[in-house]
């Protein structure tokens, strides 16, 4: 406020008014749409499809809201097929064999089909790093995926101004031999390899070399999330090298943790990728966000509202992930 009762409209400011725009284009676009979207088109999306990519208790490291078992549950009730757990302290691998016995008994008693836990492995510090072994080990426990480094990587600690942290490369910009070793049991017993909190060269020279030696399924985490941002282009080329790139409710649609992002790039970022070329899943868990299932729920709600088909949909949901992991 200043003298003569003359104030000071921020709603003026040009960051805020184009806000405002986005905001109400959005708003009123939808509304047609959206009247006749009902929660049953939602589920309708959701039968047989899996969270590629979910955290939850136990993981000290971040403030999960809500443990395995329970999020099995969940998407169990609204007729999905699986939820992939990742954690950065430990292999999932090792503990969802023990959701799953609790969570068919769960099922039964509903007489429902139980949704399946499937888990993998991280290849953070606490975890040895880089080590062959612990893949091995997470393989013969049924492990479907291998994350490299997220919190321990290299870049990740470069983006937040911290030291250390694990290198993939060498200075030839090769693959450390470590990763070499892991690439072949990644091949060896089918898994999925996703570099996680790599940098964007990391990550186009580990699916090349990985690709050579015959590992053939590959995931790209939050690729729009600040860590890990890659470029629109960038990720279409990485479609075309046959990676199919993560698109996350925590990192495509602002949230407590994540507020800085425009959720319509997603529909962009679908249309120039192509639907063949993508996975949704929630990266949800924190305890401050929706629960897992509510954000699936959401994240389809928003395409729908959008426009986009059902079947695109569940390509992204059902089919990419049945081949990622092998249900075809």
């Amino acid at each position: 406020m200043t003298k003569k009762g003359n104030f000071y409209e921020l709603s003026m400011e040009p960051e805020w008014r184009e806000d405002t725009k986005r905001a109400y284009v959005t708003i009123e676009s939808m509304g047609e749409t959206v009247l006749l979207l009902k929660e049953e088109d939602v589920f309708e999306v959701l039968q047989g499809a899996y969270d590629m990519h979910c955290h939850a208790y136990p993981d000290p490291l971040i403030d999960t809201g809500w443990d395995q078992i329970q999020v099995t549950k969940a998407a169990t009730d609204i007729g999905m097929a699986g939820v992939t757990f990742k954690a950065h302290t430990f292999p999932t691998a090792a503990t969802v064999p023990f959701v799953n016995q609790v969570v068919s008994q769960y099922a039964r008693s509903k007489e429902v089909e139980p949704a399946q836990a499937i888990g993998g492995i991280v290849l953070n510090n606490y975890v040895g790093g880089l080590n062959p072994e612990s893949v091995e080990m997470s393989a013969r426990l049924g492990g479907k995926v291998v994350w490299l480094p997220s919190h321990d990587s290299a870049h990740h600690n470069r983006v937040i101004d911290e030291p250390g942290g694990i290198e993939l490369l060498d200075e030839e910009n090769k693959p450390v031999k470590e990763l070499y070793e892991i690439f072949e049991i990644v091949a060896e017993r089918g898994m999925i390899l996703d570099p996680c909190h790599s940098s964007t060269k990391e990550r186009f020279i580990v699916v090349d070399e990985a690709k050579k030696l015959g590992v053939e399924k590959f995931m790209i985490t939050h690729p729009n999330w600040n860590v890990t941002k890659m470029t629109m282009d960038q990720m279409v080329e990485m479609g075309k090298r046959g990676a199919f790139i993560g698109l996350f409710c925590y990192g495509d649609i602002p949230n407590f943790n994540n507020p800085n992002c425009d959720p319509m790039y997603v529909l962009e970022c679908i249309k120039e990728i192509g639907p063949e070329h993508c996975f949704i899943a929630s990266d949800l868990g924190t305890v401050v966000n929706v629960p897992p299932s509510e954000g699936m729920k959401l994240f389809v709600r928003i395409l729908l509202a959008s426009g986009m088909e059902k079947s695109v949909i569940r390509r992204m949901c059902v089919d990419n992930p049945r081949y990622l992991l092998g249900e075809e």
